[in-house]
């Protein structure tokens, strides 16, 4: 696993995005997995910059989104598919044809999630999965539990990730508290998978997953010791509980 500490938010969210454009100028054709959230939207933007100035062809690229709430269609203002559409999508120049995300308003939500595991599949996995980390460890929606699933699944989320979400709503009692998200062996099956963590507010749970190098359930971002090519990029203030 490698770590990278930058001075502020900008200089760690610009590593992120020449990491991402690399593997774009690499692979044209590259499968991605990507979160929603505060935590990707500068590198979103430096994405588009790349885009509009140094010419980064996103035409062939494959995105999938990591999760969706559970009875949010596409075009709902807070799911996460349009969140990803307006920061990224359309800015960059992706075909929507080759953008997709789970069917959260299935009448069957199971079949819904088999059925966008067997999607993932078919495309070959992904090949970079781009990571934020919740305060309580969690990675996409893969909620610390006692066991946690390895594909698509729906989750219930915790009520320190509703908390945490209910900054996009106008109330908490909003937030939706199930959604369906990939699982812990899709992302460990990610050829390359790199995790941005910024601000004070991450730097505890940051402590507690790098101090330790222990991989338990109840903190879901530690099965990632198990992927042979991590990258971990923190700002100072995500860092600044490290030893």
């Amino acid at each position: 696993m490698k770590v990278i500490v930058r001075h502020d938010k900008e200089e760690a969210e610009k590593v992120v995005a020449d990491l991402i454009a690399g593997e774009v100028r690499t692979n044209p054709e590259i499968v991605m997995s990507l979160p929603t959230g505060s935590t990707p939207v500068g590198v979103f933007s430096e994405l588009t910059r790349m885009h509009e100035e140094e010419g980064l062809d996103f035409s062939s690229v494959t995105c999938f989104n990591m999760d969706e709430y559970v009875g949010l269609g596409r075009d709902h203002a807070q799911s996460y598919y349009r969140f990803l559409r307006e920061n990224l999508y359309e800015r960059v120049g992706m075909s929507l044809e080759n953008t997709f995300s789970p069917d959260a308003c299935a009448a069957n939500l199971g079949r819904a999630a088999d059925d966008y595991s067997s999607l993932i599949k078919r495309a070959g996995g992904f090949d970079l999965t781009f990571l934020g980390i919740g305060r309580d460890g969690h990675i996409s929606f893969n909620m610390p539990s006692d066991a946690l699933h390895p594909l698509t699944h729906v989750e219930r989320l915790s009520e320190a990730a509703v908390r945490d979400n209910a900054r996009f709503f106008e109330d908490v009692s909003e937030v939706p508290t199930q959604a369906i998200t990939i699982g812990m062996r899709n992302i460990l099956e990610s050829r390359r998978i790199v995790l941005l963590a910024l601000g004070e507010a991450k730097a505890p749970v940051i402590a507690r997953w790098l101090g330790s190098g222990l991989v338990t359930t109840w903190l879901p971002a530690s099965f990632l010791w198990l992927h042979p090519d991590v990258t971990v990029v923190l700002d100072q203030g995500a860092a600044s509980e490290l030893r």
